[in-house]
């Protein structure tokens, strides 16, 4: 019997069964943590469909009979989950490994428990970190929190392991139907405590988004745009100077 903590990956999806296949079979290509339960919580996709999710190897399903939001799926999902650490995931994304993701994840959090929230993918490039070396070796970057500025976010739904104190002390999702006023107002939450931090392991960029084909909270054209250009930060750092132009004459 394993005498590692729990964790337990919480997938939650709707009207994705191909995607969400792809989602957990790449996950557990690269999984090597040898203490686990899987927890799908599907949000009223139909019957046909659920069925189909059914064949996939999760420990539990939660199956909504209606579609009841992002925020009401996910605070199901928890409330199944049984572990000490919880991986949030969503039926969209890819793992790209490498292995040993959540050992690396659960190591830190155990050195350091202020650490409530493990991202595994990159954050924004420009928050503020102190830089911080594991027992184990493994750099990483603990997040200031709150942020610099109000726009400024460490908190995201993608892929992230948290700690059940910080799930239990950060509460439960907004049931809003709208995507985004749930991950806003869990943003904000975020950065409105102190309590527990936020961290990234370098190296550890380990999933990557599959689902804008078939996204149901699909950006704006200028939103998708503002995420390109951030990409590039000489083109970024431009489009901001000529914003604070504009102010300065007041256009």
């Amino acid at each position: 019997m394993s005498t590692e903590p729990l964790v337990s990956v919480v997938v939650t999806g709707y009207r994705r069964p191909s995607h969400l296949r792809r989602t957990i079979e790449s996950f557990l290509h690269f999984n090597t943590y040898p203490n686990l339960e899987l927890v799908l919580a599907d949000d009223g996709s139909p019957a046909e469909q659920q069925a189909e999710m059914r064949q996939l190897p999760f420990d539990t399903f939660v199956m909504s009979e209606s579609n009841r939001g992002l925020g009401a799926n996910t605070n199901a999902g928890l409330r199944a989950a049984r572990g000490e650490f919880v991986l949030h995931l969503q039926d969209d994304w890819r793992c790209d490994g490498p292995a040993g993701l959540l050992e690396a994840a659960v190591a830190v959090m155990q050195e350091r428990p202020e650490i409530g929230l493990v991202r595994l993918r990159w954050p924004q490039p420009e928050l503020r970190y102190t830089a911080w070396t594991s027992r184990a070796g493994l750099p990483v970057r603990i997040y200031a929190s709150p942020p610099a500025r109000r726009e400024d976010f460490v908190y995201s739904d993608n892929p992230h392991l948290k700690s059940r104190a910080f799930v239990d002390f950060i509460g439960p999702y907004a049931e809003s139907r709208k995507m985004w006023k749930t991950e806003l107002d869990m943003r904000d939450r975020f950065n409105a405590q102190t309590r527990f931090a936020a961290a990234f392991i370098e190296g550890f960029h380990c999933f990557e988004h599959i689902g804008d084909d078939a996204s149901f909270n699909r950006p704006s054209a200028r939103a998708r745009l503002s995420a390109q250009l951030a990409k590039l930060p000489w083109l970024r750092r431009a489009l901001l100077a000529y914003r604070s132009s504009k102010q300065r004459l007041g256009r």
